[in-house]
């Protein structure tokens, strides 16, 4: 049974260390660690103790310590375990206002309370297991089947396939405790089907490593991906910044020199040195744009925030991008909420972020093509969505999308930072940006912003710009 406390404790500190900001995943990773309270309650009976005794080491106070430790992890598996375990599937599922989950996590642990009155504590302890049926199965049961409802109605296909992938992880172990905690130790009297449990946790384990790393499960591949992200965009903004200093400091020497020159052919009449000259002076130039750029572009984003409202941010991104959309004779329509949504945001980057996602999905369509736009509040994030019929993109090409200097365009004139500064905009804006694309159906851009940033505002809906909700603008 060391084993299992090894295994449920590893999967809860891997939960706490990657994402500990996340509410399921903490939830999770207290599920993990009270279950792995049954294997360090055996561990002491069965391993540690028996150890004690055949060196003879063991001393009263320490084996009074000891049989503590025992009790406690027992206890806290039986109890404990189905409280955890419910009020992750609750905060999982998204379907309970923060106040209601906070009164369940204040109501639900009352059984727990009459345990303590229910339960002998002379060791080795002794639970009243049918007590304990009554109030832990409807739990974990319940907990089931909020975890499958949540499945189920998830229209998202990422968040879908993560889902199912939790579900996978939390069904084997949950109902094995269901049946050998619980069931067959309260009605037949079968106590050792729990030896089986290491076996359960083995599977557990390989399949909770295997489909984080490579898909993920409660965040996890998430927060992996994210911080991958976030050190290569910090090397990227270091090295940016020397190479910039480098070759301003390098290009300013030339521009110096070719000036002279010019100069020099000019009053000569040399006129072919002249225009040979200009034309490193316009080079250098070039040179100097194309730094600046890609400095901008990697560099951390300083947000100067306001409240400002998301409609008319996105309205005048479009308009940024009019002429170019006309000229490909882009269609764009809007689906927006009736009512004006206040953000607290930095206009300015996230108006340049939507024109980024405007462009790119303009260019990734023929002639004629379609661009909807929709803007929705839920009553957990501000979402908005930019979905284009364009060629789409691959599914290996997906993973690197964010990655700075990776682009699928292939142009000499293009860096391949749009997205990655769109990722970065968005993250200091507490939000996500997630694409899903199919080839040859079209790509899906989806940008979520926390309910925090939004504002209540005293302007009346008639004052905020109309930017053609359902009319079909044409852009």
């Amino acid at each position: 049974m060391v084993f299992v406390l090894i295994a449920l404790w590893t999967i809860a500190a891997i939960l706490l260390i990657i994402n500990p900001k996340n509410e399921p995943t903490r939830w999770a990773a207290f599920t993990a660690f009270t279950g792995g309270g049954g294997g360090l309650s055996r561990a002491v009976t069965e391993t540690i103790l028996p150890y004690l005794e055949q060196y003879q080491i063991s001393t009263p106070s320490l084996e009074a310590f000891l049989l503590k430790m025992h009790m406690f992890g027992s206890f806290m598996n039986h109890n404990g375990l189905p409280y955890c375990f419910l009020m992750f599937a609750v905060s999982y599922s998204g379907l309970f206002r923060r106040k209601k989950k906070m009164i369940l996590a204040g109501v639900l642990p009352i059984p727990i309370i009459g345990m303590l009155f229910l339960t002998s504590f002379t060791p080795p302890i002794q639970h009243n297991f049918q007590a304990l049926f009554f109030w832990c199965v409807p739990y974990l049961i319940v907990g089931l089947i909020l975890l499958t409802y949540s499945f189920m109605k998830e229209k998202n296909p990422k968040r879908k396939r993560s889902r199912l992938f939790s579900n996978i992880v939390a069904f084997p172990p949950i109902l094995f405790q269901i049946v050998a905690n619980y069931t067959l130790k309260a009605f037949f009297d079968v106590q050792e089907v729990w030896r089986f449990m290491p076996f359960v946790i083995t599977i557990l384990l390989v399949t909770f490593l295997l489909l984080g790393i490579k898909y993920g499960v409660l965040g996890v591949r998430i927060k992996f991906e994210k911080d991958r992200l976030d050190g290569t965009m910090r090397a990227i903004s270091y090295g940016t910044s020397i190479l910039n200093h480098t070759i301003k400091n390098e290009v300013g020497k030339i521009r110096i020199v070719a000036d002279q020159i010019r100069n020099l052919a000019a009053s000569s009449h040399q006129e072919k040195i002249a225009s040979d000259a200009a034309v490193v002076l316009d080079s250098t130039k070039h040179m100097l744009d194309m730094v600046t750029r890609i400095q901008n572009r990697t560099q951390d984003i300083m947000l100067k925030e306001g409240i400002h409202e998301v409609t008319d941010i996105l309205s005048r991104a479009l308009s940024m991008t009019k002429v170019f959309l006309e000229k490909r004779s882009v269609q764009v329509h809007t689906d927006v909420d009736n009512k004006a949504i206040y953000l607290l945001c930095d206009p300015v980057h996230l108006q340049e972020t939507f024109h980024n996602i405007i462009v790119n999905a303009a260019e990734a369509m023929e002639p004629g093509g379609m661009l909807f736009i929709s803007v929705c509040e839920t009553r957990k994030h501000l979402t908005i969505v930019f979905k284009d019929n364009g060629k789409g993109i691959s599914q290996d090409e997906l993973t690197y999308l964010f990655d700075p200097f990776y682009s699928t365009k292939h142009r000499k004139q293009n860096f391949g930072l749009g997205l990655t500064y769109c990722y970065n905009v968005i993250q200091q804006h507490d939000g996500s940006i997630d694409i899903q694309s199919e080839l040859n159906v079209g790509t899906s851009v989806v940008i979520q912003i926390p309910h925090k940033r939004i504002r209540s505002h005293s302007l009346p809906l008639t004052e905020v710009r109309d930017i053609g909700s359902n009319q079909g603008y044409v852009g």
